[in-house]
């Protein structure tokens, strides 16, 4: 079924899938990545003889010219025409692919918040054990978006990366985790008068169980950062200056700005 979508959902949703308009193009690149070994056939019926398989985890493309729309809603039964070694072949759009790009990169990143453990990266495979914050060792990650765009927010809410991880259970996968590196904040120097009570972290999360109680006052910001995990939903953390340190903060009431004039 064909449905109306605010341009603004489309361009998210292409960007997640690293999908760019090559020069003269006429459609977008789209790319998917196979989690596990996925059959590959000569026409889209599952009852004719598998040509080979590809295995996990590679990244493959659409095929030129094959049927194709974010609008359109996709069952488990549909199929997806792509390129491979073997010339352009059909694959079964079902939980094996998901729509975005694999990279294998090392890296150490910082873990904000208490994490799920996915034997696969698919939310299926979830396991009993969770990661507390700390210093983690990424060997991949995958930024998947949407099989179907409704409106902007279905799309935003729908996207994201898993990272595999490096833990004591072997390889392991997280989804849409809180990092640090993902926290891009510019320096600010200003008095923030904070109007009501406020609760602060040592890091820009808010960490159940976890912070200190600040009364209203007025504290002295040394950084801000403004994010949006969904449309027209902007979140501001200040990092500020306390007595015990520097600490953050993601005011819950109003707060008044107030410029150095000396400057």
């Amino acid at each position: 079924m064909r449905k109306t979508c605010l341009s603004l959902a489309l361009t998210s949703c292409l960007m997640f899938l690293g999908s760019a308009y090559p020069v003269h193009a006429e459609a977008p690149l789209i790319n998917f990545v196979i989690i596990q070994e996925t059959n590959l056939y000569a026409k889209d019926d599952q009852s004719s003889r598998p040509l080979g398989a590809i295995a996990p985890y590679q990244n493959v493309q659409l095929a030129p010219g094959a049927p194709f729309s974010f609008y359109d809603k996709r069952n488990p039964e549909e199929w997806l025409k792509v390129q491979t070694w073997l010339g352009d072949r059909w694959i079964q759009d079902d939980d094996n692919v998901l729509y975005g790009t694999y990279e294998e990169r090392k890296s150490t990143l910082t873990l904000l918040n208490t994490a799920s453990l996915f034997n696969e990266p698919n939310i299926n495979t979830e396991t009993t054990q969770k990661l507390a914050p700390q210093k983690i060792s990424s060997t991949a990650k995958i930024q998947y978006g949407p099989k179907y765009v409704i409106n902007a927010m279905s799309a935003t809410g729908q996207s994201g990366t898993w990272y595999q991880i490096d833990t004591w259970l072997g390889p392991k996968w997280i989804i849409k985790p809180a990092l640090m590196e993902d926290v891009h904040a510019e320096p600010v120097d200003y008095q923030l008068k904070l109007m009501g009570t406020e609760t602060t972290y040592s890091v820009p999360y808010e960490q159940e169980g976890e912070g200190e109680v600040l009364e209203a006052g007025t504290v002295h910001a040394i950084a801000k950062w403004q994010h949006a995990p969904l449309p027209a939903n902007v979140i501001t953390w200040y990092k500020i200056s306390l007595p015990q340190g520097e600490r953050w903060v993601n005011p819950k009431n109003d707060v008044i700005i107030q410029e150095n004039l000396s400057k």
